[in-house]
């Protein structure tokens, strides 16, 4: 887990509002409780060594707090949720609950008898039957023979297992293991029932039953349940009251649906204790988002996403269509300038297929020329064969090159002899320096900047060099710090071309710079201003490598996000604050997987909110 997950709580706990009008009675009480595990600092691989460090007094341990200073209450009748990444400490509070661990510090109250669903399947010897593993498993858990032989065909039933009773265990599924286990687990009635992920496990019509099973007991019984579960859904839908633990840390507890959606938001992410706090006031803040503000283009993969875009931006039919290998990103943005000299379409392309979605925008299109990028290892001849065999009339041309910055030369010598052929100004950069790529893609595309691509070793190759140094330019953009090529090479390479260099802090900051150049050169007094801001995603950017064809035609510009960063996110939240006033459309680009609902939500609410917006950050 990163280091710079937020631990500190998000709200008051020593004032637990939402349940301050329970009259139910206390089943579970935590006090104050910590749980701390010594750990060797040094590696030990016998007895014999152990006992030697012992004698010595070099046995050295390293404290770890699993828990640190835990408290809440769960009342007869709740079911309490507990959430966290891995490793929070949420499977081991379980076991301090369940009597199975002694905690470090504070206490523990149980009023009621425990059922304890946690690590279903231990105590099972595996070269049993099922039939013996039932007894044995039962009297583990305190189960009478009596009791057993009267719940038996009960347990045997909701397992499912009736046919394979006299199979030794070694030969069942994990799956019909767990099914046993939690059946077994199951057949009393407790007032207090603790499960740990067991509803993740075994296939989904289990899952279903297990649940089922568990509501029972929680409606028709008032069984008190504490569930553990990855599954933000699952915590909202059965339980009532949450509790939300980071590395041992009590973060935040309440209403059930307030803590899933904080957590969905906030919880793992990494980021400054500032950002993450800009980022939950503007989570709870109570903004009215208005309707066609936000907007979102995505497809079932990066293909259709692309697809897409494609058909939004509005490219007339029989055109010329670039075809460019999808799984790389440098070909596919280098083509951007190319895209604006030809008025075409980026389709990106499988290297040994075509996409059915990309397919079928084409035969729509119907485009008159196709002009791929890349080597066949990149676009397999398979790609261009099936290409001819769709567009019988078209013509096909290939731009070869073996390398980025062999075939970005190339890709400039082609781009010479079409159209209005190529703008003055040119990017220079390395594979890699995608989010700045993208960012510039807008003013690629409308100024036909071609983009150069250096070697591994901070300098371009001849072919590049030579274009660089001819008079067909005026000004270079270098993109990247001089890690990757140094001012001296620049000031060698360019002679009477001129040269800046952009370099952000982050692809983020870099972000916000390279859109206030795109403004500065991209709108006149007839369009001061982009109106459609596209957001992409930085950790997966494959849906943004047909950008530069879409925001060129639309005038729009792009922020990059990373929703898993909250630094990321608070930067967009501000900088989306300042542009409020110009901005009339955020449009998403990618499906649920890139931008969830709430972090759709979160930008929309920064560009509605108002100075006198109303807001409940009251924590």
């Amino acid at each position: 887990m990163p280091e710079n997950v937020n631990t500190t709580p998000l709200q008051n706990l020593e004032d637990p509002s939402f349940d301050e009008h329970s009259t139910a009675e206390n089943m579970i009480k935590v006090d104050h409780v910590s749980m701390i595990f010594n750990m060797a600092s040094e590696q030990l691989n016998s007895l014999k060594e152990y006992a030697i460090a012992l004698a010595r007094h070099e046995l050295r341990f390293k404290e770890f707090r699993a828990l640190n200073d835990v408290s809440f209450e769960v009342r007869k009748g709740d079911v309490f949720g507990i959430l966290g990444t891995n490793g929070s400490g949420k499977s081991t509070l379980l076991k301090i609950i369940a009597g199975v661990l002694d905690p470090s510090e504070g206490s523990i109250e149980i009023n009621g008898s425990i059922a304890p669903l946690i690590e279903l399947g231990a105590g099972f010897d595996l070269e049993l039957t099922a039939r013996e593993n039932i007894y044995l498993n039962g009297a583990l858990l305190g189960y009478s023979k009596k009791f057993i032989d009267e719940s038996f065909d009960e347990i045997v039933e909701f397992a499912e297992v009736k046919e394979f009773l006299d199979m030794p265990m070694k030969n069942y599924s994990s799956g019909m293991v767990a099914r046993i286990a939690f059946a077994i687990a199951t057949v009393i009635i407790p007032d207090i029932l603790i499960v740990d992920e067991v509803l993740s496990v075994g296939d989904f019509m289990f899952q279903q039953k297990c649940e089922r099973r568990i509501t029972k007991l929680i409606k028709e019984h008032e069984v008190t349940v504490l569930i553990v579960s990855h599954s933000n859904d699952q915590i909202e839908r059965l339980c009532n009251k949450a509790i939300w633990i980071e590395k041992g840390h009590t973060r935040m507890m309440g209403d059930a649906r307030d803590v899933c959606r904080i957590y969905r938001v906030l919880g793992g992410h990494i980021g400054s204790e500032k950002s993450e706090r800009q980022v939950f006031d503007m989570l709870n803040a109570k903004t009215p988002i208005p309707e066609g503000v936000l907007k979102t283009i995505a497809g079932e993969d990066r293909y259709g996403t692309a697809a897409n875009l494609m058909e939004k931006a509005g490219y007339e039919p029989g055109g010329v269509a670039l075809i460019v290998p999808g799984e790389h990103a440098s070909p596919c943005l280098m083509a951007t300038g190319l895209s604006g000299i030809l008025d075409a379409p980026i389709l990106p392309t499988k290297a040994e297929v075509l996409p059915d979605t990309i397919s079928q925008w084409l035969k729509r299109y119907a485009p008159s020329r196709i002009v791929i990028l890349g080597s066949t290892a990149l676009v397999s001849q398979k790609v261009e064969d099936s290409l001819a065999v769709l567009f019988k009339h078209s013509q096909i041309e290939r731009i070869e090159g073996e390398s980025w910055d062999e075939l970005s030369a190339n890709v400039y010598e082609f781009g010479k002899g079409q159209g209005s052929g190529w703008g003055k100004t040119a990017l220079l950069t390395y594979d890699g320096c995608s989010g700045d790529l993208v960012s510039f893609s807008p003013l690629s595309w409308t100024k036909r900047m071609p983009t150069f691509f250096i070697k591994e070793n901070g300098r371009a190759t001849e072919p590049v060099e030579k274009i660089i140094a001819s008079n067909n330019l005026n000004h270079i953009l270098a993109l990247g710090g001089d890690c990757h090529f140094s001012d001296e090479y620049l000031n060698d390479l360019v002679d009477k071309t001129t040269w800046k260099r952009i370099a952000g802090r982050d692809c983020y900051h870099a972000n916000r710079m390279i859109n206030e150049i795109v403004e500065e050169t991209f709108f006149d007094e007839s369009s001061p201003t982009a109106l459609e801001y596209i957001v992409c995603t930085t950790w997966d950017p494959a849906d943004a490598f047909s950008i530069g064809a879409y925001a060129g035609k639309k005038n729009s510009l792009t922020i990059l996000e990373d929703p898993q960063n909250l630094d990321s996110v608070a930067q967009a939240i501000e900088y989306i604050g300042l542009k409020q006033n110009d901005i009339r459309q955020l449009t998403f680009l990618g499906d649920h997987t890139r931008f969830s609902d709430l972090d759709k939500s979160l930008l929309g609410k920064a560009l509605s909110q108002t100075e006198d917006s109303p807001s409940n950050t009251d924590n």
